[in-house]
């Protein structure tokens, strides 16, 4: 792990300085992207509404009285009002594929820029051990919130979170650790959508789950996707973390039809369909944005 407060605040202090440049960049990408959903800009015409538009009033007074949409209302988004969960793998298999580092620069890269663009709310949970079974609680206690959604994320917190993060989590190949997290994460963001003041009619939530990608549950993975991609204003998007030396793209996974082995890509039956792979922290930017 991280661990001691000096070593975590000296580590937080390097991807901020290794990531500064790249979050600025992905803010003003998203700016474009993330449409604003939140009316709070006032303009119009109207007869009734929240203030008076004072270049009306003059012809309003010439018209005697009858040019009377002088009225100005919230009409115009500018604001936006997402909540964002990034998912860390903290699990053994990212130190074992030299992926660990990685994570954490693509986890303080988009949590900076989100930030900085004010998207709304922005959590941090860790998974890795355990989980995805049918009992909700097993799930629950298997990802750990690290930055629940709602509240500030600042620099001052950035040390305490990374500490967090040891990439020693075990699991077996009983467990079911991601399909765990995307229950977990389904639970969970129903239940904020449910409690944010103002209405969730305008709410986009998006999950961005930051992994190596390697997984064997793959059937029950693309049923649980499946389930979510049915929720209105939900997006899931996997960030496959790949080592050059190890790559993903040269993995290949092997059947059996008639008897004979049938050798299939690995990422042809990846389950998320919404991923990237990032080898470089400093292509994040822009296949984010992509």
């Amino acid at each position: 792990g991280v661990g001691g407060g000096f070593r975590a605040q000296e580590l937080w202090r390097r991807l901020e300085m290794l990531t500064g440049a790249l979050s600025g960049e992905l803010a003003e990408q998203l700016r474009l992207i993330l449409e604003p959903t939140l009316a709070s800009r006032l303009q119009g015409d109207f007869r009734t509404g929240k203030r008076l538009n004072m270049r009306k009033i003059i012809p309003y007074i010439a018209s005697d009285f009858r040019k009377d949409k002088i009225w100005l209302r919230r009409s115009r988004p500018s604001q936006r009002k997402y909540q964002v969960v990034l998912a860390i793998d903290d699990s053994k298999s990212m130190a074992e594929n030299a992926c660990g580092h990685l994570a954490l620069e693509s986890m303080v890269l988009l949590a900076r820029a989100m930030a900085r663009l004010e998207v709304g709310e922005l959590g941090v949970v860790a998974f890795g051990s355990g989980g995805g079974g049918s009992d909700e609680d097993a799930n629950a206690a298997a990802v750990r919130t690290l930055h629940p959604l709602g509240a500030p994320f600042t620099d001052q917190g950035g040390p305490a979170l990374v500490s967090q993060f040891t990439f020693a989590q075990d699991n077996t190949l009983a467990d079911q650790p991601m399909v765990g997290l995307l229950k977990t994460l389904d639970a969970q963001l129903g239940v904020a959508r449910e409690n944010l003041r103002g209405g969730s009619d305008q709410l986009q939530q998006l999950c961005l789950i930051i992994a190596d990608g390697r997984f064997h549950e793959k059937e029950a993975l693309r049923r649980q996707m499946r389930e979510m991609g049915s929720r209105r204003g939900l997006l899931v998007a996997f960030i496959v973390l790949d080592n050059p030396q190890s790559s993903m793209l040269d993995m290949q996974s092997v059947s059996f039809a008639s008897g004979k082995p049938v050798f299939t890509k690995y990422l042809d039956t990846f389950p998320f369909p919404f991923y990237t792979l990032v080898q470089d922290i400093t292509r994040l930017p822009a296949v984010i944005s992509d």
